[in-house]
């Protein structure tokens, strides 16, 4: 009887371990499916002003449930950094900043950031025969589109021509690190320095292996990757109004897929002489307003720099001469709002440009 017992106690013990198997193996089977899913994303999002705008960034990092604020956020200590030295080296506003000594008269030793810029400026200035042109900061104080003005009943001709004389960046060059204007002459980055920030804080994402972001400053944007939904960063064109209408705001959609976005319009920048608007482009080869049909010049390329100084560039060229370009440029994609001699709104848009309708 004792190995009967025996066996029959093996027998209950083997029927109650294969129970026990049929019960909880599916769970552990279910739980091992689950551990194993998609990764779960979480969307973060970092918001702030700098360089006299705002910037709005928003990027995913993958299995982060839970995540505390700061796990969530482990990024925005470096691209405060990133952003403060650009202030230190390009602001107008900042007195102490690298540009304002050099504009000053100053001979310094530059850093990287301003061999970069001066660089894709000087690229651009060659590119477009000088109608983009960053020494062109006498004209711009004068007319009034950075720091303090007095207002201008009558523009005079003679310190226009004066001013004119200074502007020439093929006169420019960095030796042994080093930079120093020629009398009078001064330089003004602003037109490609937020699109530069957007390509250094997306690199600060790259370099960390962080594939799905979107990063705007002031309205210069570059997109990677998928959105939370999983698909493509859907970007909008402002329509080119004097005023802001977020009811009807945008003029197009696009679809921006690892790509840069930057616009430039006359529509909310002016100044008014003797009861007219102009626009705050000024021609560098003249002195004077940009007198062209073109309403706003937005661009896309893989460089949001080169996109933002491409979109300035546009806006003093006119609509003829911008179409010519991207025709021959096909790397620089471009939107462009004009109009016509009746003054009714016309569009240009580069083939392949992925608008949604």
């Amino acid at each position: 009887m004792k190995n009967g017992k025996t066996i029959l106690c093996k027998e209950n013990c083997n029927f109650m371990i294969k129970i026990l198997i049929q019960k909880i193996l599916p769970f552990f089977f279910i739980f091992f499916i689950s551990c194993y899913n998609e990764p779960i994303n979480s969307l973060v999002v970092i918001s702030g002003e700098t360089q006299g705008t705002t910037y709005n960034i928003q990027y995913l990092i993958e299995d982060c449930k839970g995540c505390s604020d700061d796990q969530q956020k482990i990024y925005k200590t470096e691209i405060e950094k990133v952003l403060s030295l650009v202030d230190e080296t390009f602001s107008l506003w900042n007195m102490h900043s690298d540009l304002t000594r050099i504009n000053d008269g100053e001979k310094i030793k530059v850093n990287s950031m301003f061999k970069a810029v001066f660089s894709a400026a000087e690229e651009i200035y060659n590119e477009t025969d000088g109608m983009y042109d960053c020494s062109i900061a006498p004209l711009t104080h004068y007319w009034g589109f950075t720091g303090d003005y007095e207002k201008l009943d009558n523009a005079d001709t003679s310190e226009i021509y004066r001013r004119l004389m200074l502007v020439n960046y093929s006169k420019l060059k960095i030796i042994d690190d080093s930079i120093q204007l020629p009398d009078g002459m001064q330089l003004d980055y602003n037109s490609l320095v937020q699109g530069y920030s957007v390509d250094l804080i997306s690199e600060i994402f790259l370099k960390n292996n962080v594939f799905n972001f979107l990063v705007e400053i002031g309205g210069e944007i570059r997109a990677y990757g998928k959105n939370i939904d999983g698909e493509s960063w859907i970007v909008g064109i402002d329509k080119p109004n004097e005023k802001l209408d977020l009811k009807n705001r945008f003029q197009v959609l696009l679809s921006l897929d690892n790509m840069s976005l930057a616009t430039s319009g006359n529509y909310r920048k002016f100044r008014e002489l003797n009861g007219i608007k102009y626009s705050h482009t000024i021609n560098p080869n003249t002195g004077y307003f940009a007198n062209n049909k073109m309403l706003s010049a937005t661009v896309i390329h893989e460089s949001c720099m080169l996109a933002d100084a491409y979109a300035t560039a546009f806006m003093s060229m006119g609509i003829q001469e911008s179409i010519a370009y991207c025709k021959n440029n096909q790397e620089v994609k471009s939107y462009f709002v004009y109009s016509d001699d009746k003054g009714n709104w016309k569009v240009y848009s580069s083939p392949n440009l992925k608008i949604l309708e």
